[in-house]
C-alpha cells in the first residue's frame, strides 16, 4: 500500500499501554494480546453474553452429545461450508481438528478428531459448558504454512507490523463485508508514576481513535469522544504465596488479610469506593459473593499472638508491571497494603515490575511473598474464572505461562480440586458456595477491588457493538 493510498484508507487507531506478548491465539490470552488476535483468528463458537449459548461460528450448528445416555463426554459439530484461510485453503474438520490438537490449553480439556465434514470432541473430564472452551482464543483454529499462522478472520498482520505498532489489513479471503481497511495498533508505554498519560495525550490530540485501556478516572479527563462502561469483569487480587514457609500457615493468611482494609485501598483509585471494593473473587458480571473476610486489625494482631503463629519481620510484595482493568492505578494501591499491613509490625517492600518480561519471569519461579495482580474473565462462567486463579493445575511455572494458569498463590489444596471439578461438572451454587467457603477459611488470596470495561472512541466510529468481557470485534463497526 502506498502512502496515498494508506492516507485514503479507513483506518482505526487503537491505542494501548502495553504490547501484545504473542500473536499465536493459542499461547496470546493476556488481555492485549487477546484483543489483537482476536481481529485476525476465530474459534468454533462466538462468546455468548450472560446465560446465553455461544453462537456457531466457524461451526454450522450447535455442539451435539455423541454419548448414550448417563453423562455426556462426547460431542460433535459439523464445520461451516464455505470458509477459507486467508490464503484461500478451504477450512475442513481435518484442519480444525489439527489445529486443535496443537493448542496445549484446548489438550487439557479434550481431544479433537475429524469424522467426515464433522469434528468429535472426547472430553477428558466433565464439562457442563464445554462449548465455552470453545470460544477460547486458545481454541482458534489455525493453518500452519511456511512458518506462518494464518486465520479465517477478517484481518492478518502487515508485513511492516513491529512492536509497539502492529498493522493489520483487511483479509481478502474474508466471507464477509468488512468496511474498515485497516487496524493500526500502537502502544504508549506508561509514565515513571504508572500513569498512562501518553495514551490521554494522543486521543487528545485526535492521533488515537479507540482505547479500552484507560480507566473510568483517566477517561473522564478525555474531551470530544464517546465513552462506554460496563459493569466489572475483573477482580484485583492480592495473592499469599502459600510455598513460602511462614505463609503456609493460614492463621499469618488470615491476619495479613485481615489487616487490609479493602474500602481504604480501593478509595485510592476510585472517589466512591462502595461500587468498586471487592466482596469475594467473582467479578459483579458473575454475581457478588460475601467472603466473610471482615477488616479487624486487633483480631488480626491477636492472631499472630497465639502459640506457633509465624511473625516474619519483613515480607514483599511484587506489583504487576503497569496499569490493568481491575487496577487503574497498581502503586497507589499497593502502598496502601503495605502501610495497612505495616500496623501489624510487618514491614512490606514492594517491589515494582519494571517490564513485563521481568513480571513474568518472577512469577513463573515463585520469587515473591506476596503479588498484587488480578484477572480478567475469559468468559461469562464462572468455573473459569475460579479454576483460572484457584486450580493447583493453574499455578504458574517456566513451563506453564501465567496468562493462563494464575493460581498466584501456588495454593495446592485436594479439597479445592474436589470442589473446582463438582463446580464444573454441576454448576451448582451449592458447589460453588464450598468453594467460596474453602477460600475464606484458607485465606491463599484475598480479592480486594472489581474493575469495569471501559471503551473510549471516536463519533466517527458508528455500529462498534462493546463487548462484556473487554475484546471487542472491530470488523462490525465503521468510520464516517
Amino acid at each position: 500500500m502506498t502512502a496515498d493510498s494508506q492516507a485514503e484508507a479507513k483506518t482505526l487507531r487503537v491505542g494501548l499501554i502495553t504490547s501484545p506478548h504473542h500473536l499465536d491465539p493459542r499461547d496470546a490470552q493476556d488481555f492485549v494480546s487477546a484483543f489483537v488476535v482476536a481481529q485476525i483468528y476465530e474459534t468454533p463458537y462466538a462468546a455468548p453474553v450472560g446465560t446465553e449459548a455461544p453462537e456457531p461460528l466457524l461451526f454450522g450448528e450447535p455442539l451435539r452429545a455423541e454419548s448414550a445416555g448417563g453423562e455426556a463426554r462426547a460431542f460433535s459439530a459439523r464445520v461451516r461450508d464455505g470458509v477459507t484461510f486467508s490464503d484461500g485453503t478451504a477450512m475442513t474438520a481435518d484442519r480444525v481438528a489439527e489445529s486443535l490438537a496443537g493448542s496445549r490449553l484446548f489438550c487439557e480439556h479434550a481431544e479433537a478428531e475429524s469424522h467426515g465434514d464433522r469434528v468429535l470432541f472426547r472430553l477428558k473430564h466433565p464439562n457442563a459448558r464445554f462449548d465455552l472452551a470453545l470460544t477460547q482464543r486458545y481454541s482458534s483454529v489455525v493453518l500452519e504454512r511456511g512458518g506462518a499462522l494464518l486465520g479465517t478472520g477478517p484481518y492478518l498482520p502487515a508485513s511492516d507490523s513491529r512492536p509497539g505498532r502492529i498493522r493489520l489489513v483487511r483479509n481478502p479471503a474474508y466471507r464477509q463485508k468488512v468496511d474498515l481497511d485497516e487496524i493500526v495498533f500502537t502502544t504508549y508505554p506508561v509514565d515513571a508514576d504508572g500513569r498512562p498519560q501518553g495514551l490521554v495525550d494522543a486521543l487528545a490530540n485526535g492521533e488515537i481513535d479507540f482505547t479500552s485501556v484507560l480507566s473510568r478516572e483517566d477517561m473522564g479527563t478525555v474531551r470530544g469522544m464517546r465513552k462506554w462502561l460496563e459493569p466489572g469483569s475483573s477482580t484485583a487480587i492480592l495473592y499469599f504465596n502459600t510455598e513460602h514457609e511462614a505463609l503456609q500457615d493460614p492463621r499469618l493468611r488470615r491476619a495479613l488479610a485481615m489487616a487490609v482494609d479493602r474500602s481504604a485501598a480501593t478509595r485510592t483509585t476510585y472517589p466512591n469506593p462502595l461500587t468498586f471494593t471487592a466482596t469475594s473473587l467473582l467479578p459483579p458480571l458473575m454475581g457478588r459473593w460475601q467472603d466473610g473476610i471482615s477488616h479487624d486489625p486487633d483480631r488480626a494482631k491477636e492472631l499472630l499472638q497465639e502459640p506457633g503463629v509465624p511473625h516474619p519481620e519483613r515480607l514483599s510484595l511484587l506489583l504487576i508491571y503497569g496499569p490493568r482493568p481491575y487496577l487503574p492505578n497498581p502503586r497507589a494501591v499497593a502502598d496502601a497494603l503495605a502501610e495497612q499491613i505495616g500496623a501489624l509490625g510487618i514491614a512490606v517492600d514492594v517491589v515494582q515490575a519494571a517490564t513485563s518480561e521481568q513480571y513474568y519471569s518472577t512469577i513463573a519461579r515463585g520469587d515473591y511473598d506476596m503479588v498484587l495482580s488480578g484477572w480478567i474473565a475469559d468468559t461469562p462462567d464462572p468455573a473459569d474464572f475460579l479454576e483460572a486463579v484457584l486450580s493447583p493445575e493453574a499455578v504458574p511455572s517456566p513451563r506453564r505461562p501465567i496468562v493462563v494458569h494464575a493460581n498466584l498463590a501456588r495454593w495446592a489444596n485436594g479439597a479445592m480440586t474436589e470442589a473446582l471439578h463438582r463446580f464444573r461438572a454441576e454448576s451448582s451454587t451449592a458447589a460453588r458456595d464450598e468453594i467460596r467457603d474453602l477460600v475464606s477459611r484458607e485465606v491463599p488470596i484475598l480479592p480486594i477491588m472489581y474493575g469495569p470495561t471501559t471503551y473510549v472512541y471516536t463519533p466517527r466510529l458508528q455500529g462498534f457493538v462493546p463487548s462484556p468481557l473487554g475484546v471487542p470485534l472491530l470488523y462490525r463497526a465503521k468510520l464516517d
